[in-house]
């Protein structure tokens, strides 16, 4: 059942109704086992849909057109669910010494782009360090991350040192340094 219905919603090969029932007549002449009917695989992509939702939203448009949009926060959660997608997924900027092959690797994601629309946390050891939030560093000092990047496939992170006093703990909002990752301790 699953296996005719990816091949008749195959976006790049479109088919009538009657060449889904030809392809299923067929099948079933051949000889095959558990050829679906054309009403079971619509009753099958219906109930698909009722399970997991319908990404694809219908907008019209002033003009009168019509047009079909899936949500890219639906789709981008799907991927972090799915263990095989999620781990092919690059998630910070890359810092390469000016060779580009990939998106994440050039400047307008490393440098350009705002803080607030990159990855707002990374995990070391099964703990969460987020952007804007106090961090303790393995050598006892305090620092506050504000990008997460990568650098020869180790995470580093830029942000500010924060210098201990009796009342707060302030920092140089002008100075930002680099850290890599493992300084921070998880515990």
């Amino acid at each position: 059942m699953m296996r005719t219905d990816i091949l008749f919603s195959s976006p790049t090969i479109r088919f009538s109704c009657s060449q889904k029932e030809a392809i299923l007549a067929w099948g079933n002449n051949m000889g095959a086992r558990d050829v679906p009917t054309l009403y079971g695989l619509d009753k099958f992509q219906a109930d698909a849909l009722e399970c997991v939702g319908d990404p694809t939203e219908k907008v019209r448009a002033a003009s009168g057109n019509v047009f079909y949009m899936n949500s890219i926060l639906e789709a981008l959660a799907r991927d972090y669910a799915h263990p095989d997608t999620w781990r092919k997924m690059h998630l910070y900027p890359e810092f390469t010494g000016g060779h580009v092959c990939e998106v994440w690797q050039a400047s307008k994601w490393l440098v350009d782009a705002s803080d607030a629309v990159l990855t707002p946390m990374a995990r070391i050891n099964g703990k969460d360090f987020y952007v804007n939030e106090l961090a303790f560093c393995s050598d006892s000092s305090w620092f506050i991350p504000t990008r997460f990047f990568e650098v020869g496939g180790e995470l580093w992170v830029k942000g500010h040192h924060a210098t201990d006093s009796a009342v707060t703990l302030p920092f140089n909002s002008h100075c930002r340094q680099l850290l890599t990752f493992i300084v921070f301790r998880a515990g």
